[in-house]
This record gives C-alpha cells, structure tokens and sequence, in this order.
C-alpha cells in the first residue's frame, strides 16, 4: 500500500474503471460492430429500421435502450476484450479486498494530507478499549503515515489533545502517538457537550484539512441534537467512523452528521474471529503477537447496508 492507494472509490473508478478503459457495454460495442440504422417515417409515424443486414450479421440487443448492433468483429479482437475484461474484474476484486481489509475494514480510507482524529469513547465498554488502541494504531501505521500532518484529541470533561496542533508525520510522531494511545485509561467521565467541545477545538486548527470523529459505541441521545445544531460551526468536514454501534440510531444519526457536513460516513463492528499466526520472538526472548500478525474479522453493524448494494449505487 502507498500513499498513491489512498483515494477515493470514485476518483479510482475514474483511474481504472471500465469507462476509463473504454470496456462498457456501450464501448466494446462501438469496437465490434455498428449501431443498426433506423429513421423516423412521418408517413407511417413511427421508426423503420433498414433491411440490408437482414441475415449479413450477427445482431445484439441493448436491454437499456432496445438499440441493435450488427457485430463485425473477428474472433481475435473478442478474445482480447474478454482478456482486458477478465484483468478489469481482478482489479476491482483487488480493490474490494484492499478497502474490506485491516484498517481500511475498521476506519475507511483517509484521504487528506492533514487530519485531526477526534476520539469519542464515552460510550466504550471497558473491554473495547485495548481493541480500539490497536485499531488506532493500525490505522496511524498503515494510512497517517503517508500523509503530512495529523493529530487526535481525546473526548474528555476538557478536550484531551496529543498535540497543540496537527504536527508533521514522521517515524517519531507515529511512535510518539502511539504511545500516547496506549497509555489512555477508561474513563466515563464526560458530559454531554463534551464531544461537542473536542470537535470544536479541532476546527480551531488552521492547518487541518478535515476531522475525523471516531465513536466507539452510541452516542447518547442528549447529545445527538446538539451535535447536529452545531456542526456547521465547524469550519471542516466532519467525517464520521462509528465503531461497536450497538443500535441503528448511532448508525443513523453519524450518516446524518457526516451528510450535513459534506463528508463521508464509515461503520465497523466487532471483531467477531481473530486468528492468530505464529509470534514474533524479540532480543530478549519474548513474543509478540501484534495485530497485523492476525486476520481481522468483523461485521456490518445494524443500519449499514451491504457492499452489493454500495456497489449497485
């Protein structure tokens, strides 16, 4: 993975799509035929199609628009399309399985050069909080890294932040932010307008491109309308990653926040299987098991549609 992979869905279609590869239906008819002609007679007031390719051709029918082709193609120029196809579906599975894997399953895909992560673990229960460390961590190693500045701030009575402002990506920072992650403790003391003023603080940062709202959990109620009045005093996008939703109404009212802000809405839940691979030995002896030395396995929380239907959009 590079920082090159870290783009939108819609600007990779438009990198390696079909259409950029001239492969639709449409084009690859164009390439081996011809449309059948057909005029409008005013006299007999409706189309009539020409005759001459009665029988001459092998004919296809577009479902879409009724239109037929008249196929001319020879049969080594239909084995290169069906090669070019073939290559084009193994890209986009390769696609699905990049983006349905480690922390592009648990965060979606970072697409800023400068970003502030807004922690929201008010909800959490005392057991997520070692799984959320490490997913953070992940998401820091894997996509922060190929960016140029970021920071987090924790929800918290007051707004808990690693750094003043977004700092430089460098092997230290990371390090440095991951440290800071794992030495965050569980804490439920937060009040309603909390995650509010966390999100708040990070729109203070002239330096940052876009706030990334991370809830383990749901929001509660008294918060939801709040957030939603205020949202547009935040001068970025607020994207939103729901994470152990346990009601469809978190689910709903996060799509909600991150459509009023003109951005983007990710859900991931549980790991529900984590298999794990043989650990690494250290100097001193020990082992460890980190967690891109496991295969990640989750859900789709309540209220979230699947992939087939994203895919139909």
């Amino acid at each position: 993975v590079t920082g090159q992979s870290l783009i939108s869905s819609e600007k990779w279609l438009q990198l390696h799509g079909l259409k950029s590869n001239k492969l639709t239906l449409k084009q690859i008819l164009s390439q081996i035929g011809f449309p059948h002609c057909e005029d409008y007679v005013t006299s007999l007031g409706r189309l009539v199609a020409s005759r001459y390719a009665d029988g001459l051709f092998l004919q296809f029918c577009r479902a879409e628009d009724g239109r037929v082709y008249n196929l001319t193609a020879k049969s080594e120029l239909i084995h290169q399309l069906v090669e070019r196809l073939t290559q084009a579906a193994e890209s986009y599975k390769q696609r699905m399985d990049w983006l349905t894997s480690q922390s592009r399953q648990v965060f979606g895909v970072i697409l800023e050069q400068c970003v502030t992560i807004v922690l929201d673990f008010g909800n959490m229960l005392e057991e997520e909080l070692n799984l959320c460390q490490e997913a953070l961590a992940m998401v820091l190693q894997e996509q922060v890294v190929h960016i140029s500045k970021f920071n987090m701030i924790r929800v918290s009575q007051e707004p808990v932040k690693w750094r003043e402002n977004a700092a430089p990506v460098t092997k230290q920072s990371i390090a440095a932010a991951i440290s800071w992650l794992e030495k965050l403790t569980f804490d439920l003391t937060v009040s309603r307008a909390s995650c509010l003023d966390a999100l708040l603080e990070a729109g203070k940062d002239k330096a940052i491109e876009s706030i990334y709202y991370f809830v383990v959990g749901d929001i509660p109620e008294g918060s939801k309308e709040l957030l939603l009045q205020r949202v547009l005093e935040i001068p970025y996008p607020v994207c939103t990653v729901s994470f152990n939703a346990r009601g469809e109404g978190t689910i709903a009212f996060l799509k909600d926040l991150s459509a009023k802000s003109h951005s983007r809405f990710h859900a991931f839940a549980e790991r529900t299987e984590c298999v794990e691979f043989p650990a690494l030995t250290t100097k001193d002896g020990r082992s460890v098991i980190t967690w891109n030395s496991r295969k990640l396995k989750g859900k789709l929380p309540p209220g979230t549609r699947t992939l087939e239907e994203l895919c139909s959009l």
